[in-house]
């Protein structure tokens, strides 16, 4: 079995993530990041889901925020963060808002 991902290397922010984006590794190590998730997950018919990692583990010291455009929420508030080196999750649109799967 083989997966198809495309992989986004991320190293400045503001990074609005796109529908065809599927792993965004973010390697900032100047300062915090911040990711913006689209106002939909939805592709045509098809629920997206994304996942962001810290790629440089500096998350601890520089905090990577994540946020949706449209003022959707993740898991019912504004935000997430990753704050913990190497730290990651994995968000899925639920045709209202983003939820954290991992």
């Amino acid at each position: 079995m083989s997966l198809n991902l495309t992989v986004k290397l991320v190293t400045t922010t503001p990074y609005n993530i796109v529908n065809n984006d599927d792993v965004i590794l973010v390697n900032v190590t100047s300062g915090p990041a911040s990711i913006v998730l689209p106002a939909t997950g939805v592709d045509g018919t098809e629920r997206r889901s994304f996942y962001i990692k810290d790629q440089s583990g500096t998350s601890l010291t520089n905090p990577i925020t994540i946020t949706s455009a449209g003022n959707k929420t993740i898991d019912g508030v504004p935000f997430a963060m990753l704050n913990g080196g190497y730290s990651h999750i994995q968000v899925v649109y639920d045709g209202t808002n983003w939820m954290t799967i991992a």
